[in-house]
This record gives C-alpha cells, structure tokens and sequence, in this order.
C-alpha cells in the first residue's frame, strides 16, 4: 500500500512532461500552433533547414548565361546586378531550384547577387554573394573602328559604317547589337558590305538638322569562333546641310545646290574614254589640302615614258571612293574644262573652284554623275565605301541585312 503514492508522484512527472513536450512544439514537426510556420521560425526552438547557393566562383566565365541553383530549395526571387546598375533579366527553371540569366553577362564587370528562396518547411532564407565576370582575352576580341567620327556634322547622304578588324561569321548576333537612335525618326537599314564591314544608311537622305546616336553593345556578344565582342561603344553626329554636287558628264558641269536650291555651277572635265568615270551616287568620304596622285598607284602604268604617266601634288583633293575617284583643283586641265573629258577618272575643277569645293565638302555630302559611258557595277562587287550605300535598290540592300528586314531607329 505504500508504494501506490510514489506510482502516483511519478505518473503525474510524466504527464507534465509530455504536456510541457506538447507545446513547446518539435525543431522537427514544422508546425508551429496557431501563429503557423513563420512566427516558429522567429522563435529559440525553430529549426531552418541549410540552404546554400551554387553556381558561384570567385571569376565567372563569360560568353554564358549564368546558372544558380539553391539545392533543396525554392527560389522565390534572385536579384543579379552589376555596381551601380540595373539588374539583369533572367527566369526561375521549372525545378524551382535553378535560375539562369536571359543573356550573357558583361565581360570583365563585377555582380552582387541577392536570392531569396525558401526550404522544405517553407521557411524563407536570402542568400548573398558577388562575384566578377571574366574579361575577354586580346586574342579573342572583336576590335573596330566607326564613322562618321564622334561630336562631327555630317551630309545627308552619311551612312553609319563600322569596320571591324576581324572577319564577323555571326552577324545575327553582332546586328542585333547595333543600335541607332535620331531625332526625328527614321527608316532605315544595317546591311552587311563584307564580313568586316557593315553600314547603316536611312531609305532617303537624313533630314538636315537630324540629331544621331550609335550604340554597339557588343561587350560579350559572339562575333565568331573564339571571336567576342569586349567593351561597347558609341557616338553622336549631326546632319548639316543637304549639299549636292550634281555632275554632268555630256554638258561638263558640276551644278552645286544648297538645302535644295543651285547656288553655283562649274566648268569640269571627266575621264576620258578609257578612263571613264563612274556614273552613280557617291558619297564624300575624306579630303586632303594635297594629295600625292601616281599612276602607278591608280593601277594605270608605272612608266615614267608612257604617255598616262603621271606623279603629282594635288590640292584640294576630295575622296570619293576608295579606288582613287577624287574631285580636285586641276590648273592643268583647265583649257579643256566645260568642253572635254581628259582626266585619267576623278573630277577635274579650276584652282578655285576646287578650293571652293573642298572648303564646303563634309563627310556624307552628294556627288551624283550622269551621262558617262561607265557604271558603279565594279565597286559594288568590291564593297567600295564610297559608293556601296547609294547605288543599290532599297529591297536589295535590305537583303543584304543579316536580319533582313528594315528598322525604325529609337526616339532620341
């Protein structure tokens, strides 16, 4: 009989502690009473399963998406963002532990990531880390240069061209990443000259006044086999006035117009017969006060005794393609300047009236020629700058697009 209180003492002990274990709730039940999982979590006894954040090394290698995963998790939002700048795009895969950036990241730029995701009692966990994007190597960067030239006043005709040192294979990918601005908008076109080359021009000439700004946002898009770009670039230009230099072979004259309105016309002589000049829309691309011109660089002779030999300083000399088409100052050709063609190709003018010509001519001005006996068919094949833009069709140089199809540049 005397052991019946001590049974009792020791029933109620246990009783207690299994009321006390009851409501003070389990590190491994994942219940938490009526304030629910979140407010356990706040509380000494809560357990929150590790997560952890994979996918990240001390340098990212460019030329990818980037991958992260949160094993066992479930990511409810992941922040990726370069120092100072706006977050990338990127999507939640359909596991719900994986994310993966929409494009590549900048080459050599440095990223603070912020991952919010939650564990398997639904407990929410941020996870932090940063980390820097390699740079691409010399050997593999797309190198380039453009024009028309930053901050400059171009002619209406002025196409936006850009020269790559390199041979572009991928030109889906590099198109895509010229862009082009102006106010007021307009149509146009990229097309591709050749691998290394691509110009952008509008359907028409610019209106003058256009304000226009190129962005290449090439820093880690993929130009080729271990080709990619490695920095952007941009500029700005404004389109001056609409200057037109109409040349007339038959009548030899140059009628020189202003915004549309003649202000001068000028005696000149062209190539003769077998050294036509070229009929066709040029475009000014450069001048020089003085030029060295031989005929052995123009690919004519080489011979101090033939009779088309020639080695001069010219002044005044205005390139209209790269072949060797210039106008210029021809004192010695006056005398047949307005009534004969004797030049061995470029566009003869007096000394002054070939200053004068050379004082007004911005890159992109007009020079059209008509009447001649030959065509711009040659220097088409070849990609000539100075006349690969104006002597094409607007469908075929559209084709010759890598997207192929015509755009309307942004809002400036």
């Amino acid at each position: 009989m005397r052991l019946r209180p001590t049974l009792h003492r020791v029933a109620l002990v246990l009783s207690a502690a299994v009321l006390l274990t009851a409501c003070s709730g389990s590190d491994d039940s994942g219940s938490g009473g009526a304030d629910g999982p979140t407010a356990q979590a706040e509380g000494p006894k809560a357990q929150r399963l590790p997560l952890r954040l994979d996918g990240i090394t001390d340098e990212v290698a460019f030329g990818a998406p980037l991958q992260l995963t949160v094993p066992n998790g479930e990511i409810d939002s992941v922040e990726v963002a370069p120092e100072g700048g706006d977050p990338v795009d990127g999507q939640v895969g359909d596991d719900g532990s994986s994310w993966a950036s929409a494009a590549p990241l900048e080459p050599g730029a440095s990223y603070a990531v912020t991952v919010v995701a939650s564990d398997r009692l639904g407990m929410e966990h941020t996870l932090t880390d940063a980390f820097a994007v390699g740079a691409v190597p010399d050997g593999s960067r797309l190198t380039l240069s453009m024009q028309p030239a930053d901050g400059t006043v171009v002619g209406v005709g002025a196409p936006v061209t850009v020269r790559f040192d390199q041979e572009v294979t991928e030109r889906e990918n590099v198109e895509q990443a010229l862009h082009v601005a102006s106010n007021p908008q307009v149509e146009g076109s990229w097309h591709w000259v050749s691998s290394q080359e691509v110009h952008f021009r509008p359907k028409e000439y610019w209106p003058s006044g256009t304000q226009v700004r190129l962005d290449l946002d090439l820093n880690g898009v993929q130009a080729g086999d271990d080709l990619w770009g490695g920095r952007s670039y941009d500029l700005d230009f404004t389109v001056g006035k609409s200057q037109v230099a109409a040349v007339d072979a038959a009548t030899h004259s140059v009628t020189y117009s202003v915004d549309g309105a003649a202000v001068a016309t000028w005696d000149t002589s062209l190539g003769a017969p077998e050294f036509a000049t070229r009929n066709g829309t040029y475009i000014v691309l450069e001048k020089f006060e003085t030029r060295q011109m031989t005929s052995c660089n123009a690919n004519i002779t080489c011979d101090p005794g033939d009779p088309n030999f020639y080695d001069l300083e010219v002044p005044n000399s205005v390139r209209l393609t790269w072949s060797g088409t210039f106008v210029h100052s021809a004192s010695w050709s006056e005398g047949s300047q307005g009534s004969a063609n004797v030049s061995h190709g470029c566009i003869n003018l007096s000394q002054a009236n070939g200053a004068t010509f050379f004082q007004l001519a911005q890159y992109g001005d007009i020079v059209t020629v008509a009447n001649s006996t030959r065509g711009p068919e040659d220097l088409l094949d070849r990609g000539d700058p100075g006349m690969a833009d104006w002597n094409l069709d607007w469908d075929q140089l559209v084709a010759d697009s890598a997207l192929g199809a015509p755009i309307t540049t942004d809002a400036l």
